[in-house]
């Protein structure tokens, strides 16, 4: 997988760019050794101490402090344990700076430090233009980290870092588009460049250091505190009375989200037909981890400006902006004008103020003279996320879940530095050599407002709901395809919600709503030029037609293919299995890819297997069997009473699928073996043409079970009659299980080469995952 490269500008350029100058305190000859005192060869930690000292005493940070920075030490197993990380700039007076504990709600600038220079994050020779080798992997994902954890507990439209190599420092500016790094200098030869940042940054406005002005944090004693107060209050009665919580589903849920080491907010949302609309909200219920992309949040709202409709969801991302694409709020506003069942109800959006990224104006090829096209593109690359959806946690499947086509893009690598050439965006090339596309694309804050507040699809409560809930997005998809001619194109398990509803009886009924339609396309816009040249969606449920032809159009039987991995996803991680190694399944059907080229990925091996044989297996060749209850290791063997359902449901829905990819492999690949040909002879009444022969099915067949998969009825009938009409073979609750996957998973690679650390967190919740993506974008 290649690795993401930042975009390089000239000190001065960079300074120009991102922070004003105020040349009246900005004489070089006052920070003449700041830096000459400074420890060296006596430990991280001292060092970073002295450097804190050495820029506390140049008087360059104003109203602000820098303090040791510590994260949770995953490599060491004495719980607490924490490692120095580098060194954060607060306001003074910030209550964790005399303790060994980031409050990441309150850091301005972070500085990583590294006293080995072969360790830099752009590569073991940090100060010259080798942007990036394998060896400096971990400290790469250190600075991106830090980064994204800025990102996630504060409301920013960029952020500001430092990163010191030894003697060698650059500066770096984060915005959902990408990374400008500064040229590389020595700090200690010329420590004015590093201390003229400091005062510029310390002396800037807020905005201007990366804080959106649209959001309010609320403090202590306010009236916004004491209203979120009085919320927090009733989390008591949810926990002693777990009947109040399940009716309460919705309240509950907002209690919880005023966790008290997270910051709560007042968020603005500017409608143009219904004005401003303001919302209190606390931790969201699901923040897509990373910087670049999306960067999707989730929050349960309480609505200050209309309080007859006290909750609501609301989506907070950045959009990527393109020359034909629709708001999402505009989307649905026309699918509920449609009458489209089964999806969310749009109240109000906006984009929020001007705000956009900016990186991608600096983007330019690598080669001297050559400047890089800014285009509109997205493509997706495997274990990828930045994404959206309503989702509760964080962990593995919904950090690549919400991940759309546009955030697993790879940053340009530039190569500025000795080129003479200034970084500047759509300049016209100064040679005759071919331009390069510059993947960075702009993105534009957006807010998203809907009535519905549901539960993310993995929390259903048993495996019959979960075919049903699925069931009820089909229904949405259908819906949308024939009244509103309009093709979702993101799929994904995040994408999928349940709404629970309690009757009088005190029976609970739920409905599934198919959510997250910003990548949806309009049936006329196919005859068109494609909105987004690459594929789009989730890499995780892509359909093997997708993953293998990116440029392809989506079709109805690639969005059910979709539907079905979400079905798999969930039951490996959920139902009880005979599966001994749930990460090992995940890694090498929804996350792994066939790299095809220099940047771009094709589907995976085993899911390709999976979906062309028609058969669940694992990833050591044994058959997938779900069970109906766990089993113990002294269990007797396994019978047909020990069996779920769902295996059923698998056997009739794959060989829709595996008849699609037959057929386009052509005829030589028609053959069946004897035990395939025998299930489908339990199916003949399905076929509009059977075969005359059990052993072997024809190209009618074939072609009967392909084209039943171009219309929504077959697989609706199925799932229909499984979880409705047969809903007495079912398990209870029995059958669902806590998450199945390891809590350390890592989508990024297989598990004997995961990343050692996870992402730091100042307190011990809200843990950004090293993944990607769920559904909590549309929690509501």
């Amino acid at each position: 997988m290649p690795h993401s490269a930042p975009i390089c500008l000239y000190y001065d350029d960079w300074m120009a760019a991102f922070l004003s100058a105020n040349e009246a305190l900005d004489d070089d000859k006052k920070y003449d050794g700041t830096f000459k005192n400074m420890v060296t060869g006596m430990g991280e930690r001292n060092q970073s101490q002295s450097f804190v000292d050495a820029v506390s005493g140049a008087n360059v940070l104003g109203d602000f402090v820098l303090a040791l920075a510590y994260v949770p030490d995953d490599k060491i197993p004495n719980e607490g344990q924490k490692r120095l990380a580098g060194v954060a700039m607060y306001s003074k007076g910030c209550l964790t700076i005399a303790s060994q504990r980031t409050d990441w709600a309150a850091v301005e600038v972070f500085i990583c430090y590294r006293r080995d220079e072969s360790c830099g994050p752009y590569g073991e020779n940090a100060h010259g233009n080798v942007l990036f080798d394998e060896s400096s992997h971990e400290s790469l994902e250190d600075t991106m980290t830090y980064a994204s954890t800025v990102f996630e507990y504060q409301q920013r439209t960029h952020h500001f870092g430092v990163v010191l190599v030894g003697s060698w420092a650059w500066l770096e500016r984060w915005d959902h588009a990408g990374v400008v790094r500064s040229s590389t200098f020595d700090y200690q030869q010329d420590p004015a460049k590093l201390a003229r940042f400091f005062y510029r940054v310390a002396h800037a406005s807020a905005e201007a250091r990366g804080h959106d002005p649209t959001a309010t944090r609320v403090v202590k004693d306010s009236e916004d505190y004491k209203i979120l107060q009085g919320w927090a209050a009733k989390a008591k009665a949810y926990a002693e009375d777990p009947s109040l919580a399940q009716k309460d589903y919705v309240g509950k849920q907002f209690v919880d989200s005023l966790n008290r080491a997270r910051a709560w907010w007042r968020l603005r949302v500017v409608d143009d037909e219904h004005g401003v609309k303001e919302f209190l909200v606390g931790k969201p219920t699901f923040a897509a981890p990373g910087v670049i992309g999306r960067g999707t949040r989730g929050y349960i709202g309480l609505s200050i400006s209309d309080p007859g409709t006290p909750f609501v969801y609301l989506k907070d991302c950045w959009r990527v902006v393109h020359d034909r694409s629709e708001l999402e709020g505009d989307i649905l506003s026309y699918l509920n004008a449609k009458g489209v069942k089964n999806i969310p109800t749009a109240l109000y959006h906006g984009d929020v103020a001007d705000q956009r990224t900016v990186s991608q104006d600096f983007c330019t090829c690598a080669k001297s003279g050559c400047a890089a096209e800014v285009v509109v593109e997205t493509g997706v690359q495997p274990m990828q996320g930045g994404n959206d959806v309503q989702n509760t946690d964080g962990n593995h499947g919904e950090s690549v879940e919400a991940a759309s086509a546009e955030s697993g893009t790879p940053l340009q690598e530039k190569a500025v530095e000795g080129t003479g050439q200034r970084a500047t965006a759509g300049a016209e090339a100064q040679t005759t050599q071919k331009k390069e596309v510059c993947r960075l694309k702009t993105h534009r804050h957006y807010r998203l407002v809907v009535r519905e507040v549901g539960l993310p699809l993995k929390e259903f409560p048993c495996g019959r709901i979960l075919v049903w809930s699925i069931r009820d997005a089909i229904i949405a998809h259908q819906d949308a395809y024939e009244k509103a001619k309009m093709m979702h194109r993101d799929i994904s398990v995040g994408n999928i919600l349940i709404i629970p509803s309690t009757g009088k009886d005190g029976k609970t009924s739920y409905q599934g709503l198919l959510a997250d339609w910003e990548l949806s396309k309009r049936l006329d816009d196919y005859e068109k030029d494609a909105r987004h040249p690459d594929r789009t969606g989730t890499w995780q449920f892509m359909s093997v037609n997708i993953q293998n032809n990116p440029e392809a159009q989506v079709e109805i039987a690639d969005e059910l293919e979709s539907f079905l991995h979400v079905m798999i996803y969930c039951a490996i991680r959920y139902l009880p299995h005979t599966c001994e190694n749930v990460g090992d399944f995940m890694y090498h059907f929804f996350d792994d890819g066939v790299r095809r080229g220099e940047a771009e990925y094709a589907c995976g091996t085993f899911k390709r297997l999976i979906i062309k044989t028609g058969t669940l297996i694992t990833h050591s060749d044994a058959q997938l069997t779900f069970l109906r209850r766990p089993r113990g290791p002294n269990s007797a063997p396994l019978t047909g009473a020990d069996e779920h359902p769902i295996n059923s449901l698998f056997k009739f829905l794959l060989p829709y699928f595996r008849a699609r990819y037959m057929l386009a492999a052509g005829p030589e690949h028609t053959d069946e073996p004897s035990e395939i040909a025998a299930f489908f002879a339990g199916r003949r009444a399905a076929i509009s043409r059977p075969s005359s022969s059990v052993l072997q099915l024809s190209q009618d067949d074939l072609k009967a079970l392909a084209e039943s998969i171009k219309t929504h009825y077959a697989i609706i009938g199925d799932l229909d009659m499984a979880s409705e009409r047969l809903k007495a073979v079912w398990p209870g609750s029995e059958d669902r299980l806590p998450d199945q996957l390891q809590a350390d998973y890592k989508p990024n690679k297989a598990a004997k080469i995961r990343e050692k650390r996870t992402a730091p967190d100042g307190e011990s919740e809200g843990q950004p995952s090293g993944k990607r993506h769920c559904s909590d974008a549309y929690r509501a």
